[in-house]
Formats: C-alpha cells, structure tokens, sequence
C-alpha cells in the first residue's frame, strides 16, 4: 500500500514569506493528501494572509517555541510521511519525490536535502552561505546523520514512537529528537542530491543568532575551553577560508562569530540564575 504525505510549514513572525514556503510545499509533483501551516503566536497578521489565500493555517495561543509547534504539527499531520518546510525556504517542486525512495527502507525515519542559498547578498550572505549552509563543501549521502527540519521527510509512526519532539525545547527541537530516533535503532538520511532554498535574507545580528542556535545544543552553554577552541577553530578554518576566497568583510564577521556565541550563552546563564 503506498505511503501517505502530509506536509507543514512552521511560523513565526514570517508574514513576507510564509505564504511561498506552504506554496512550495502544496506545489510539489507528488501529490500531498494534506498541507497546513502551524503559527506559533505570531503577531504580523501571518496566519490572516494565510487564510485569504486559501491555505489551512492553526494557531497556538502563544509564542511556544519550535519545540511544542512541531510536536503538534504531528499529531495534526495523518499522513505516512510527514514534510516539513521552514517558513523562511521554498522547496522545488521535486523535492518530495526525489526523497521518498529512501523510505522503501523501514528503517528509515527522516531523510533531508541540503540548504542553499542561490544568490548569496553581501558579505553577510556570503559568510552565511560559507558557513552555514556549507555551500563550498563536496557533500555525499550520510546516514546516522544529526537531523535537521528546515526541508525534511519523517516517517510520522517512527517519531510517535520515540516521543516525538520535546515540547521544552525552544530550538535544536530536531538534533534532540534525532539523537532519539537513532538510540533506537533507526536511520537518519542527509542526501544532498535534493535542494532546500532559502527565501530570506539576514542582518549580522539575525545570522549569528542562527549560528549560535544551529551549534550551541539544547543546553545552551559555552565553557571557557569550549570557548577557546572555538577562537582556535575560527583563525585557522573560519578566517583562512574567507581570505582564501578574497572576501576580507566575512573573515571580520568569522572573527566575531566565537565571541557573539560565548557572550550568547552567558547571557542566558545569567538571566537563568536571576530566575532563581
């Protein structure tokens, strides 16, 4: 019997581009039997051009984080396989079928593509596209991979299974999860042959954060050594890729970026301690 597709895109604040992202997601050349987005509080009237376009949209009372948005987005999802697609990225329209094949396998719970960024703008796009994306690197199929959500397929009764997402997490909701599904015994897919494009451009401040939030982990601190290594792994791979490609304005933001992530996370250890 085939598997069934649902697909979401999660939300918040991304009025400008919502809307091409859950297209994106209902464009695909493999018919999905249900598309919805999933606005997790937003206050930019997002979900109200949502609704005028047509699209199912579901609302959390208040901002939750991306935890407790993807956990629901599950339990709201029927379908076999269930695709995700960030707010803030597009899929092309394969981008489904050129996945599904992996799933023939039912040990596999989640398979995504990478993050692209076509016409990287700035040095900041340009840092962005080096750095975060990885867009220099030659990428191979990986299994065991960390998982990532910003364009991926899970096989929805694989995630059940595990527990889900864990609704505390306000970010690295997908690496918590992965390392659960792979604990016990599934697989995790990273193809690079299919492509997610990212529909939005950063500040300085906006790609940082994004930095910090990809590689900092659930539990958000930094230690002195963690620290230095970082500064390390700057100067001799971050700053002499940068100057290799002559682009001196992202070896500044490469300096800054270890120093942004210490003071980001002590930041957060402080307001914790006041909480207390």
């Amino acid at each position: 019997m085939p598997l069934t597709i649902s697909g979401y895109v999660p939300f918040y604040n991304n009025r400008t581009t919502v809307l091409a992202a859950l297209q994106s997601v209902a464009d695909q050349d493999l018919k999905l039997m249900q598309v919805f987005a999933l606005d997790d509080g937003s206050t930019d009237e997002g979900a109200e051009l949502l609704d005028s376009s047509g699209f199912r949209c579901l609302q959390q009372p208040l901002n939750q984080g991306r935890g407790a948005t993807r956990h629901r987005a599950m339990l709201e999802s029927d379908g076999d396989i269930v695709v995700c697609c960030d707010a803030t990225n597009v899929l092309p329209s394969d981008f489904v079928s050129q996945l599904m094949h992996w799933f023939n396998d039912p040990n596999v719970a989640a398979v995504y593509g990478r993050i692209k960024d076509p016409q990287p703008h700035g040095a900041i796009g340009r840092w962005r596209a080096r750095h975060l994306f990885k867009a220099d690197l030659c990428m191979t199929v990986q299994h065991q991979a960390p998982l990532i959500t910003f364009g991926t397929l899970v096989r929805k009764s694989a995630v059940v299974a595990v527990g889900n997402f864990n609704q505390e997490l306000r970010h690295t909701e997908d690496g918590e999860l992965g390392d659960r599904l792979i604990a016990a015994g599934y697989d995790i897919v990273f193809d690079p042959s299919a492509s997610v494009i990212c529909n939005v451009q950063n500040t300085l401040g906006q790609v940082l954060e994004r930095y910090w939030r990809w590689y900092v982990g659930k539990n958000e601190t930094i230690s002195l050594l963690l620290y230095s290594k970082n500064i390390l792994y700057s100067l001799k791979c971050m700053v002499m890729l940068d100057l290799s490609r002559q682009d001196s304005a992202s070896a500044l933001i490469s300096l800054i970026c270890p120093h942004y992530q210490f003071w980001r996370s002590l930041t957060i250890r402080i307001s914790k301690s006041f909480l207390w």
